[in-house]
């Protein structure tokens, strides 16, 4: 059957189809290798980089002796050459393939994971250096081989310095709005065919040419739509044909027909797979890291004369995702902190926010809000701004840590025009106005799909109080909510509220901080709390409370008291059930009711006397009257602060459950949104769904109900996806379902 498809006279057409599919492979991991990561990693991450040299130079060296150990069976034919061939199919790893690994075995995140991508992005530069030299020394004399390698040097410099800002100009000049011809891809692919001769003519390999331009190519939308366009293409239907003539050339049955063959062949295959194991270990011993760590990331950067080697990469590659979930645990877990709401901190203490991005349009507003935060020496605002980059195709996850201040590197490249570097230069320049905000600028360059799971990961290892990500829907020059759809940000919004370990904040803005003609406004901010009664309503209260202090912000709270002729309501049947039933019983609203005034009235002793702080008391009996008092507001506030209402149902808010468009932002905060009065933007804050005043709400109805803890419970789950809206990550419902069945 074999040879009816592949007859001997196409073997050479063969041959060179498949090897230009590797150029163009590889060509694909250029695009996806990130240089500036690099750069940052040389200054941040020393273990990352003793691993990665020590993986790569003792595998190598093993290589080269396990080849001439094979040299020793009797009756094989051996070229030299084939030693580097050898070693460097040992050094190599694979930074695509450790990404997606750590990907599926939930580990991008964690501190092996991310020791594991930075070793593997490095190891990559120090395997390529060494196929330059390796492929360069098997080939020619030692004088041929240094002249092919300091030509290849040479093309190389000359393709960053001379060729690389040459696309740009073009791609700058005939593209509009990042859309891109289809010329671009008909230019690419002889691009690539183009820079692998000039390499391979140069006495190197035609891959590394391929590699060069996938390196160089400088527009990194661009970039992502080629991996779209092409990278399936290649992968699915080319690089198979790469594979099949490397298997032509795999004999398994020689290792049985020679017994000294199988013998020493088992030796190479023991040691091929545990060269970058052993070589981990001892340097995880020098750095400290746990031994078991170390074991683990030796598993993940061992990525691998062609029957030994090949059984070996099959049996590592194959091995990596269930041998690491299997053995690996954490050596220490990260730290139980408790302060997850602004509600328990310290009002005089450090306040830590996750605050993420979308776009640059984001940024304004955000940094709007960062500043009314009131960080003072005393008590100071460490930000951690969080770019949110979704990923298409199969390009690998990463976290980017820029460096921020004077020597920030943010500076020194050239993607100008990339959202990241426009507000890492944004925050830059707000950092150097305000000594008691410490900023960190982070790019997360995630799929979608597992967006909410990176950022509640890193609020958790930041031991953030709030976590402040945007509205999926962005004002309009007339401070109104645009109708482009941006469904995807909304699962990723609506994720983070169900599985968040801290408290949340939804952030609509419309303009906050800036005046009518777009500039920033000098003028005193209006801020304007709607209290109704709740846990979110006092994380609320909290944070605004905390806002009141800055100079430059004038803080009214009003709070909403049910009236003589309030309608009792019956128990709201949700799919939670009884759990939503047992939140809307007589014992568990007073109590709550009580927390609501002991909280109100430590904030009004406490501002007693301010100027630019005031509160009032409205006495409403439904839904109606609190949109007639809002009414009666104007238009004159910049910041609306609301909580959320999760898992309370208030009888002056019921009816307005009914209608929310945008239940992620709860009664009031839809109202806000959707109504014509209210022109300011609007903050919508959730608690910690575990702390709620130190006591969950679970547990305030575990005296009562059950002896069994819980979380409180999601009402929004239900209508999003009875009306074909989103819906929720598998593993978020599955923890509600746990939840119902605690209670």
């Amino acid at each position: 059957m074999f040879h009816i498809m592949f007859p001997l006279r196409s073997i050479g057409t063969v041959e060179t189809v498949a090897y230009w599919a590797l150029c163009c492979h590889l060509f694909l991991i250029g695009l996806e290798f990130d240089m500036s990561v690099i750069a940052n990693l040389t200054r941040t991450s020393k273990k990352a980089i003793h691993i990665a040299i020590a993986g790569v130079l003792i595998p190598f060296i093993t290589g080269i002796g396990l080849f001439f150990l094979m040299n020793q069976v009797p009756g094989g034919e051996y070229n030299p050459a084939g030693s580097v061939y050898i070693g460097l199919s040992m050094a190599v790893t694979g930074y695509p393939i450790v990404a997606r690994v750590l990907k599926d075995v939930k580990l991008l995140h964690s501190d092996i994971g991310r020791m594991a991508m930075s070793a593997s992005l490095v190891t990559d530069l120090i395997s390529w250096i060494l196929v330059i030299i390796g492929i360069a020394f098997s080939n020619h004399t030692i004088g041929g081989a240094l002249v092919a390698v300091l030509s290849t040097v040479g093309f190389v410099l000359f393709c960053f310095i001379v060729v690389r800002p040459a696309p740009a100009i073009i791609i700058s000049k005939t593209s509009k709005e990042n859309i891109y011809s289809e010329n671009y891809l008909c230019f690419v692919l002889v691009a690539i065919s183009a820079f692998a001769v000039v390499t391979d003519v140069l006495g190197t390999n035609s891959i590394v040419g391929a590699f060069i331009f996938g390196l160089i190519m400088p527009n990194r939308i661009l970039a992502e739509a080629f991996l779209d366009k092409f990278e399936d293409f290649v992968t699915g239907y080319l690089l198979p044909l790469f594979f099949t003539i490397c298997g032509l050339r795999i004999d398994i049955w020689s290792l049985f027909h020679n017994k000294a063959y199988l013998a020493i062949g088992s030796v190479v295959l023991v040691l091929s797979c545990s060269a970058k194991i052993l070589s981990t270990l001892l340097v995880s011993y020098y750095d400290n890291v746990p031994i078991r760590d170390g074991f683990s990331l030796g598993i993940f950067v061992n990525k691998r004369d062609y029957t030994v080697m090949a059984i070996a990469i099959l049996l590592m590659t194959g091995a990596v995702a269930p041998v690491t979930a299997s053995i690996y645990r954490p050596a220490k877990h990260i730290s139980h902190y408790k302060r997850r709401t602004i509600q328990k901190g310290r009002q005089d203490g450090e306040l830590r926010i996750l605050a993420c991005f979308q776009n640059f349009r984001n940024v304004s507003g955000m940094i709007s809000l960062i500043d009314s935060s009131n960080a003072t020496r005393e008590s100071p605002l460490t930000v951690f701004a969080l770019h949110l980059v979704e990923l298409t195709g199969r390009a690998s996850a990463m976290l980017i840590v820029h460096s921020t201040g004077k020597s920030s590197s943010s500076t020194k490249h050239g993607r100008k025009n990339s959202h990241s570097e426009k507000i890492v230069a944004a925050l830059e320049t707000y950092q150097t106005l305000n000594d008691s905000v410490n900023i960190q600028a982070l790019t997360a360059m995630f799929p979608q799909a597992s967006m909410h799971e990176d950022i509640c990961s890193l609020a958790e290892e930041k031991h953030t109080a709030l976590l402040v990500i945007p509205f999926h829907k962005l004002p309009s020059k007339d401070g109104k909510l645009e109708d482009e759809d941006n469904t995807l940000f909304r699962g990723v919004n609506l994720n983070v509220l169900a599985n968040a370990p801290c408290s949340v904040g939804i952030f609509v803005d419309r303009g906050f901080g800036v005046s009518e003609n777009g500039e920033s406004s000098l003028t005193m901010r209006q801020i304007l709390v709607l209290f109704v009664g709740g846990p979110d309503d006092r994380e609320a209260l909290a944070y605004a409370w905390r806002m009141g202090g800055t100079e430059g912000i004038s803080l009214t709270v009003v709070r909403f008291l049910p009236g003589d002729q309030v309608e009792e309501i019956e128990p709201i049947d949700l799919p939670v059930g009884e759990a939503q039933k047992m939140i809307t019983s007589d014992s568990f609203v007073d109590r709550n009711r009580k927390l609501d005034d002991e909280y109100v009235n430590e904030f009004r002793l406490k501002t007693a006397g301010e100027q630019f702080v005031s509160y009032q008391e409205k006495v409403v009996n439904n839904d109606e009257e609190i949109v007639l008092a809002l009414q009666e507001m104007h238009h004159i506030y910049d910041l609306y602060v609301v909580g959320r209402g999760e898992g309370i149902v208030s009888p002056l808010t019921a009816s307005l459950a009914d209608w929310c468009e945008y239940p992620e932002l709860g009664p009031v905060g839809d109202l806000l949104i959707t109504s014509s009065f209210a022109q300011g933007s609007v903050l919508v804050v959730q608690q910690y769904a575990g702390s709620k005043d130190g006591t969950s709400i679970a547990d305030m109805l575990s005296a009562e109900i059950s002896p069994h803890g819980s979380r409180h419970l999601s009402n929004w789950q239900h209508s999003s996806l009875e009306d074909g809206g989103l819906e929720m990550e598998p593993f978020a419902q599955n923890k509600r379902k746990e939840d119902v069945e605690h209670i």
